[in-house]
C-alpha cells in the first residue's frame, strides 16, 4: 500500500495531460451535438463541408468529378479532409456538420495535445496550457476550414521540432497554405524563414523548396486541370471588404431606415452604391476613397484589438515577457519564428479587407500558448516568469470557462466567427 501510494504523484504527472485531453474531447463532441447538425447554406463559409465531393460519378453526357476548388472557404486541404471522410462514412445532410465539426475538433485538440506533451517540460505547465487552448472554444468556430489550418500548423511545427523527413514536413506546411486562399502567402512567408534557417543550421539548399513545391503541384494540378483559373480567381475581394464594412458601421447608424446603411445591412451592394458609388473593387474604393477606406482600417484596427484580447485572454502577457527576458529554451527558436511569420502573414494582409475575427487567430494562439508555457516550464525559467504564466493562464482558463456556452452558441456567427 505503502509503494501504491509513494507511486501516485508520478501516476498523476503521466495521466494528468491524457485525461485532460479526453474530458475535452467529450465536453466538445456533447457540445457540437446540442447544435444543429445541418451546414449552413451558401453564401455562409461553413456550406463548403456540403459542397465538398470527392465522388467519382457517370451522367449522360460524361463522367464528372469535382475537385475542391481553392476560392472556396474551405480551400483544397480541408475540402479535402471532408470529401474523403464523406466518401468513407457518407453520412446524412441532417447531421453533416457535427461530422465535420467532430474531425476538426480532434485535428484541433491533438495536435495541441502533441504540441504540449513535445515542448512543455512540466506537467502543470502542461495541463495549464492544454486546458486553455479546448476552453477557448476555438474549435466550434465556422468555416471549420480556420480550425484545420491552425492544426495542421501545430502538426508542421511538431514535425519540424521531431526531425521528421522534410518531405513530410513540407507536405504538413503546403496542407496548411491550401486551407484557406489567404494563408497561402503565409505558408510561403514560414516556409523561407524554414529555408533560412536550414541552410544556415545544417546547409540544405534544396530539400524545402523542391518539397514544398512537390507537393503544392500535386494538391494543386487536379483543380487547375479540370477548371483552369477559374480554380484560383476569386471575386469575393469586394463583398468581403463590403460586409466587413456594413458589420461595423451600422450599428453606429442614427436613423435606421432603407436609405442608411444599417437598413441595407443585407445587400452589400447595395452598400457599396450609396456609400463608394463607382467602386467596382477594393482599388477603386482605396484609390478613390481614401479617406473612407482610412477609417475603414482604424475601426477594423480597433475590432482586431478587441478579437486578440476575446481570444488570447490574458496570454499576450507571459509571451512578451519571456520574450523581454530571453527565457525561450534553445530548441523552441525556430518554433518561434515560424509563430512570428505566422502571426505577420496571416493577419496583416487580412486587415487590408476585413476586421481580423477570433477565427483567424486560431493558427497563432494555439503556438502562442505553448510556447508561452514552455518558457516558464523549463528549469532555468525566472521564478516570476513562472508565476505570471500561472496567474495569467488561470485567470484566463476562468474566463474561458465563464464564456464558453456563449461561444458555443455564437460559434456560425460573425461575432465569433
Amino acid at each position: 500500500m505503502q509503494t501504491t501510494f509513494q507511486q501516485l504523484p508520478g501516476l498523476l504527472r503521466k495521466s494528468c495531460l491524457p485525461l485532460l485531453l479526453i474530458i475535452a474531447i467529450v465536453v466538445s463532441f456533447v457540445g457540437i451535438l446540442s447544435q444543429s447538425g445541418q451546414v449552413s447554406e451558401w453564401p455562409m463559409d461553413q456550406s463548403f463541408v456540403t459542397r465538398a465531393d470527392l465522388r467519382l460519378y457517370r451522367l449522360p453526357t460524361g463522367w464528372v468529378f469535382q475537385y475542391p476548388r481553392f476560392n472556396w472557404s474551405g480551400g483544397v486541404s480541408a475540402s479535402l479532409l471532408i470529401g474523403l471522410y464523406k466518401l468513407v462514412v457518407s453520412p446524412a445532410p441532417e447531421t453533416l456538420n457535427w461530422h465535420a465539426k467532430c474531425i476538426t475538433t480532434l485535428l484541433f485538440l491533438g495536435s495541441a495535445y502533441s504540441l504540449c506533451l513535445l515542448l512543455i517540460r512540466h506537467w502543470i505547465f502542461q495541463a495549464l496550457a492544454f486546458s486553455v487552448i479546448a476552453s477557448s472554444a476555438l474549435q466550434f468556430a465556422e468555416p471549420s476550414s480556420d480550425i484545420i489550418a491552425a492544426a495542421f500548423f501545430a502538426l508542421f511545427m511538431l514535425s519540424v521540432r521531431q526531425g521528421w523527413p522534410r518531405l513530410i514536413s513540407s507536405g504538413l506546411l503546403i496542407l496548411f497554405g491550401v486551407s484557406k486562399i489567404q494563408l497561402l502567402v503565409c505558408s510561403l512567408g514560414v516556409g523561407a524563414v524554414w529555408y533560412w534557417w536550414d541552410v544556415r543550421e545544417n546547409r540544405m539548399r534544396w530539400q524545402i523548396p523542391v518539397g514544398m513545391a512537390f507537393w503544392l503541384m500535386l494538391l494543386m494540378a487536379p483543380g487547375l486541370k479540370l477548371y483552369g483559373i477559374d480554380m484560383v480567381r476569386t471575386v469575393k475581394g469586394l463583398r468581403t471588404f463590403a460586409s466587413s464594412y456594413v458589420f461595423m458601421f451600422s450599428p453606429h447608424q442614427f436613423a435606421p431606415s432603407s436609405e442608411t446603411l444599417a437598413g441595407s445591412i443585407t445587400s452589400w451592394q447595395d452598400v457599396m452604391r450609396s456609400v463608394f458609388p463607382g467602386a467596382r473593387t477594393v482599388s477603386d474604393v482605396i484609390l478613390r476613397y481614401p479617406k473612407k477606406y482610412l477609417d475603414y482600417l482604424l475601426v477594423a484596427g480597433a475590432y482586431g484589438v478587441f478579437s486578440v484580447l476575446q481570444t488570447m485572454g490574458l496570454m499576450l502577457i507571459p509571451f512578451f515577457r519571456a520574450l523581454r527576458l530571453r527565457a525561450f529554451p534553445a530548441v523552441t527558436q525556430l518554433s518561434l519564428r515560424f509563430l512570428g511569420a505566422a502571426a505577420f502573414f496571416s493577419l496583416v494582409p487580412p486587415l487590408l479587407l476585413r476586421f481580423i475575427s477570433p477565427r483567424y487567430l486560431a493558427v497563432v494562439f494555439l503556438p502562442l500558448v505553448v510556447l508561452s508555457a514552455a518558457a516558464a516550464g523549463s528549469s532555468q525559467a525566472p521564478r516570476s516568469l513562472k508565476i505570471t504564466f500561472l496567474v495569467c493562464s488561470l485567470l484566463t482558463l476562468v474566463l474561458n470557462l465563464a464564456l464558453f456556452s456563449e461561444r458555443l452558441i455564437r460559434s456560425p456567427l460573425m461575432p465569433f466567427g
